[in-house]
């Protein structure tokens, strides 16, 4: 059944981008300036990358261990992404967002389709790079991943970004500080929507029951 979100419910902020587009660092800039934002670690059969910390930036699991998951029905969404699978658990999302906590949750384009797909009520952000020769330029500094590899990033890309329907916004990266101050305006915005909107106020908070007539 598909989680749905009351007016006291957390807002759910699902942010994707291509591989080398910055997303890691964008959301790492956005957990320092809003301490209070839950944090939804992925899970992945991927190796970790230098610097990356287990459970930090992702939950690093064999894949025996992942499929066992996927067969209990234990993740919101999973996908394969090239040769390594990503998942993201079901009941931390639902825990969060139900004590009224906002979460940010990176997930691939994959992943947002499938969370689409079940009418997932969160805040869809696509990240964009300022061009195909900037992104190849930043894979190759990145200097994790073989010729071949990021070739086949590269054409990944294409695709990802061809699937912008799937998004409420979309950014382009173009200076981290700058993203992450358009990003805090779009949670900033959503959060202060006429739907989603809870006032502290218990006596304004009653007036503007649904019930309510004008």
């Amino acid at each position: 059944m598909p989680l749905k979100l009351t007016s006291t419910d957390g807002l759910a902020l699902i942010v994707s981008a291509p591989s080398g587009t910055g997303k890691t660092t964008v959301c790492g800039k956005l957990r320092e300036l809003l301490p209070e934002l839950g944090i939804k670690v992925s899970h992945t059969t991927r190796n970790p990358r230098t610097g990356e910390v287990d459970g930090v930036h992702y939950h690093f699991i064999d894949t025996k261990e992942f499929q066992e998951g996927v067969d209990r029905g234990d993740f919101l969404e999973w996908a394969q992404v090239h040769t390594d699978l990503y998942g993201t658990l079901r009941q931390p999302v639902e825990e969060q967002l139900s004590q009224g906590r906002d979460l940010l949750m990176e997930l691939d384009v994959q992943g947002v389709a499938s969370l689409r797909e079940q009418n997932f009520p969160g805040i869809f952000v696509l990240i964009l790079p300022p061009s195909l020769p900037e992104l190849e330029r930043r894979l190759v500094h990145r200097a994790t991943e073989t010729p071949e590899k990021i070739a086949r990033r590269l054409e990944t890309a294409k695709t990802e970004i061809a699937r912008y329907p799937l998004y409420d916004y979309v950014v382009t990266n173009h200076v981290v500080e700058d993203t992450v101050q358009t990003m805090m305006a779009i949670l900033h915005a959503e959060k202060h929507r006429s739907t989603r909107y809870c006032p502290d106020n218990e006596e304004i908070r009653s007036l503007m029951d649904p019930g309510i007539k004008t």
